[in-house]
Formats: C-alpha cells, structure tokens, sequence
C-alpha cells in the first residue's frame, strides 16, 4: 500500500438523510464502518476484521466505487467479482 492509497471514505445515506464512512485501521487489520461521522452524538462504529471483509462482504453497503477504492486499497479483486 503506497501513501496514496485512500484509506477512508465518506458517503451520502439515502436512508437515514445522513452520512457514512469507512476507514482502514492498518494497525489493528480492521475497517471501522462509521454511522454519521462527526454528529455531536459521537461515531457509532461497527469494526469488521480485513478477512471477514474479504471472505463475507461488507457490514455496510457503501457504493460501487467506494467499495472498488476499498478492495483496492486492500488489494481484494474476489469481492468484486461476486457482486
């Protein structure tokens, strides 16, 4: 992973009228799924180990292309090709 490589993300959620996110936690080899990032009530963040990502999908459903930039980063191209 060089230091270009998008480690966090952040999207619109349609559902809740809110925000999204997702960050690679390299120290821990975890993505920390976050619900409505930076609301005064705190983070409400789900983490999901890389290999769990890698064998059962994302906890969350982040977009096509946030997704993309996610299994990139984590050098996954076998996610992509189930969906």
């Amino acid at each position: 992973m060089t230091s270009e490589t998008p480690t966090s993300w952040i999207w619109a959620d349609e559902a809740s009228g809110g925000v999204k996110g997702a960050r690679l936690n390299l120290a821990d080899g975890n993505i920390e799924w976050v619900d409505q990032p930076g609301c005064a009530c705190g983070d409400a963040t789900t983490r999901q180990t890389f290999a769990d990502f890698r064998d059962n999908g994302p906890l969350e459903s982040p977009p096509e292309e946030v997704l993309g930039e996610m299994c990139h980063s984590l050098s996954i191209d076998s996610l992509l090709q189930r969906r």
